[in-house]
């Protein structure tokens, strides 16, 4: 362990019986001092602008009944463990990116499904309406039921990422031929299954440690989203992007167990559940924010971003048909294991549509 890790997990240790002893519930005059995590650096779009301005507001509208300690970058919590570290008490609330752990959340990755067309608004709006939906899927729970509750986890979602692209180094993807010689980071299953329908090799690999790998020349590039280019440099490494198909969206949550949120007095839960409402679109305008920054920049270096439509017709019917062919296997995928994989497919395409997506007429025909 290093020492930075050693000086925090003590700094940890000392809060917890502070934290036990004046954040156990009881009434309003009680103080509460809560332990706050994430794996992501501080400069990150959910931390900076979801979670640092919902405790703010927290804050503010408790008159100071509630403080916060944070830890970030991994300091305390690395990601993916924030789930366990709300659940073994190292922490009382964490950023939590429940697609890294498909074992624990196996319907979260839904929301990763390529489309024809999302924004992050349309995204964010959508999986907020997944997560809170009163919709019983076939067995019988809310989607909210299935993932969270019934692990003990008390969770407010916070915005999607912005819609996935595929970028490249400088690969431009002009022919079949270009497009199934790549190779590309996948950060989820759901990418994984998209990349072998169009024939892409996957590499997985940590965010974190991409930029270099990606500048020895390891691989070709990414699905990843451009708003969150900047906090890896990947803005100076990607030469080229497809724009017009939508690979999907990243999630996060707000977490916390069951049990410590029912220790909270009744005000500070009323003073985090305004606070989030509050908080959520601003920081879903975070990643448009982003995103204009980081074409700009790239552009004027020299960054190309090139429209799935503009392409040669044997292309993009290559990426469409590879479209239908990854929900169909994610259904199945969910299916064999016993969840009610078409339910949750069909519910999150009818929210994103709603909120003002499209998918190909195949997509919508499903269910």
């Amino acid at each position: 362990m290093s020492p930075t890790k050693i000086l925090a997990t003590g700094v940890a240790a000392a809060c917890l019986a502070v934290t036990a002893a004046c954040g156990s519930g009881g009434g309003s005059d009680d103080t509460v001092t809560l332990r706050v995590a994430t794996g992501l650096s501080e400069q990150h779009a959910w931390w900076s602008d979801s979670m640092v301005p919902w405790m703010d507001r927290v804050e503010e509208l408790t008159d100071g009944q509630v403080t916060f300690q944070s830890f970030t970058g991994g300091e305390l919590v690395e990601v993916p463990d924030e789930v366990e570290a709300i659940q073994n008490g190292t922490v009382d609330v964490a950023l939590i990116l429940p697609i890294y752990t498909p074992d624990q959340f196996p319907m979260a990755e839904v929301t990763m499904l390529p489309v024809s067309e999302s924004d992050t608004l349309i995204g964010s709006e959508a999986w907020r309406a997944l997560v809170e939906s009163d919709v019983e899927l076939g067995d019988g729970k809310t989607y909210y039921e299935s993932q969270f509750g019934d692990q003990g986890i008390k969770a407010f979602p916070v915005s999607t990422t912005q819609e996935y692209s595929i970028s490249t180094t400088g690969q431009e993807l002009d022919s079949v031929a270009a497009v199934q010689g790549l190779s590309l980071r996948t950060p989820s299953r759901i990418h994984e299954i998209y990349a072998s329908k169009i024939g892409v090799n996957s590499v997985t690999i940590p965010a974190v440690e991409m930029f270099d790998a990606l500048s020895r020349g390891a691989f070709d590039g990414s699905f990843y989203s451009v708003a969150d280019w900047s906090g890896y440099g990947f803005q100076d490494l990607f030469e080229y992007t497809l724009t017009g198909l939508d690979a999907g969206h990243f999630n996060g949550l707000i977490g916390m167990t069951q049990d410590r949120w029912d220790s909270l007095p009744a005000d500070v839960q009323d003073a985090m559940t305004q606070a989030h409402d509050e908080i959520f679109t601003p920081g879903a305008q975070e990643w448009v924010d982003r995103s204009d920054e980081m074409i700009e920049y790239n552009e004027e270096r020299g960054g190309q971003f090139v429209d799935l439509s503009t392409l040669d017709q044997s292309v993009q019917d290559l990426m469409l048909d590879g479209v239908e062919a990854t929900w169909q296997d994610y259904i199945d995928l969910l299916e064999a294991d016993g969840l009610p994989g078409t339910d949750v497919a069909t519910l999150w395409r009818d929210l994103l549509v709603e909120a003002g997506g499209s998918v190909p007429e195949p997509i919508q025909d499903l269910g």
